[in-house]
């Protein structure tokens, strides 16, 4: 199951910032892949729908875990400094 998809470019960029903001309340996991011949993990709402997701498959559990582990870690860093500037002049 993918991640969620988005009408345009506001909506996404809504979305996204408020995943970096609420990122310690979602849960999460590694899990096998479909097929069963790898691991991916996947971040979820509260509902248990997919808001993200890892890009590829891994090999590994332990190299897919500390993806997943960078990944909410980036989030909470991008969550707790305030708005994101999005590189934009102000």
């Amino acid at each position: 199951m993918g991640a969620r998809t988005y009408r345009n470019h506001d909506d996404c960029r809504t979305a996204f910032e408020r995943l970096c903001a609420d990122v310690t309340e979602m849960p999460g996991a590694v899990h096998h892949t479909s097929g069963g011949s790898g691991w991916v993990w996947r971040l979820r709402d509260p509902s248990g729908g997919a808001l993200a997701v890892s890009a590829r498959a891994y090999e590994r559990h332990s190299t897919c875990q500390a993806a997943y582990d960078r990944f909410r870690a980036l989030l909470a860093d991008l969550g707790s400094g305030g708005p994101i500037t999005w590189g934009e002049s102000e």
